[in-house]
């Protein structure tokens, strides 16, 4: 986490969710993304719920045994969301742990 936001929060997302409070804008600052089954799972981070505009997408490509996988990373600069910060997930037994900072009223 960069260490402007040493008070960012973080939240786990086992589907498809809103990160942030409903109509609170924020600041992405990292996430670990876990895959738990022989499948290809990803991350799509929109901003403006489930049909608002792509921010960042990442995937667990290859991955090629049963058993928990999980690909980490931490923004150097935040990604900024104007509405909210809303995660959709994909991929069998996916997970997700965000740390943001949320900025909206």
């Amino acid at each position: 986490m960069p260490a402007n936001y040493t008070a960012g929060m973080s939240k786990q997302l086992t589907s498809s969710g809103i990160v942030t409070t409903a109509g609170k804008a924020g600041l992405l600052l990292g996430y670990a993304l876990q895959v738990g089954t022989a499948s290809q799972g990803s991350v799509t981070f929109r901003d403006g719920g489930v049909s608002g505009t792509i921010r960042w997408v990442d995937s667990n490509v290859a991955v090629t045994a049963a058993g928990d996988v999980t690909k980490e990373h931490d923004f150097t600069k935040p990604i900024v969301f104007s509405t909210d910060i809303y995660a959709v997930l994909t991929g069998t037994n996916t997970k997700v742990c965000v740390e943001y900072v949320e900025t909206g009223v």
